[in-house]
């Protein structure tokens, strides 16, 4: 069970409540939790987040990298369990990177569409 994030990233309030989410929905959420965390950006633990910094944003690295790096990335996210028809975009110019695909999480199936700024 996690707390559920709105489109600006805030936590969702319903009625006045937080609002909580589980399963396949906490599991997604994660993902995108995880694709927009970059690498040493937490002081309690540097070691997490993505290297955007450090091979991504002004490297200008193969489309294959970059999608090596997202797909690691959500396959280790808990509760995943695989990803199929898998697809990134990524526009070094404007920062934006699409990513989709189908996720199976230990708690069910669901689809993958965002496009992310980085």
């Amino acid at each position: 069970m996690d707390f559920k994030l709105d489109s600006n990233h805030d936590l969702a309030i319903e009625n006045n409540d937080l609002v909580l989410i589980d399963g396949v929905d906490a599991v997604a959420q994660d993902v995108l939790i995880r694709l927009q965390f970059f690498l040493e950006e937490w002081f309690l633990d540097t070691r997490l987040g993505l290297p955007w910094f450090q091979k991504i944003l002004g490297e200008k690295p193969s489309s294959s990298l970059v999608s090596q790096i997202i797909r690691t990335a959500i396959l280790t996210t808990p509760g995943m369990v695989s990803i199929n028809d898998f697809t990134t975009e990524y526009d070094g110019t404007t920062r934006i990177l699409t990513v989709e695909f189908r996720g199976t999480a230990d708690s069910g199936t669901f689809e993958f569409n965002k496009e992310l700024i980085i």
